[in-house]
């Protein structure tokens, strides 16, 4: 499933992801750039890395951090390649925390965009979408409970 998130994000030709409606996983894309500027303390990180649930997630969004650097150091007066390594980012970061829903989403959308472009592939693919989105949105709020709370839940412990 992890190699499922590259290729895939490569197959779609950057004229599509100008028209197309990415999803919404602004959440999980939050906690990765706090992970990326060093914003947890390593007791938060250590936590998320002790659960064999969370500590998964948190390596899918470790290993999509060379996206974020590139971002940054893009050339800005290319908008067209700016946009391709965000959308690359966030297939990256969705691709490894929720696989499934991500391969369903941009499989739906490549025989979708085949017949009928990018608007067709916004309306077919509108239930798929969701999903990867409430997937994102399930597994930013794991993380972020798990990384603040102490083992019994009763609050922050630092």
């Amino acid at each position: 499933a992890a190699r499922g998130g590259r290729s895939c994000a490569h197959t779609v030709a950057p004229a599509m992801t100008e028209q197309l409606k990415v999803p919404d996983c602004t959440s999980l894309l939050a906690f990765q750039a706090a992970l990326f500027s060093n914003r947890w303390t390593a007791r938060e990180i250590a936590r998320l890395e002790e659960n064999s649930a969370t500590g998964t997630l948190l390596d899918g969004c470790r290993e999509c951090l060379g996206f974020l650097d590139r971002i940054i150091h893009a050339d800005t007066r290319d908008p067209g390649k700016t946009q391709q390594l965000k959308f690359q980012h966030m297939f990256c970061v969705a691709g490894k925390v929720c696989p499934d829903e991500a391969i369903k989403w941009m499989q739906c959308i490549q025989m979708a965009s085949s017949r009928g472009g990018a608007s067709a592939a916004n309306t077919t693919c509108a239930p798929e979408k969701r999903r990867l989105e409430k997937c994102t949105q399930r597994a930013a709020s794991l993380l972020v409970t798990a990384a603040m709370l102490r083992e019994g839940g009763g609050g922050r412990s630092d």
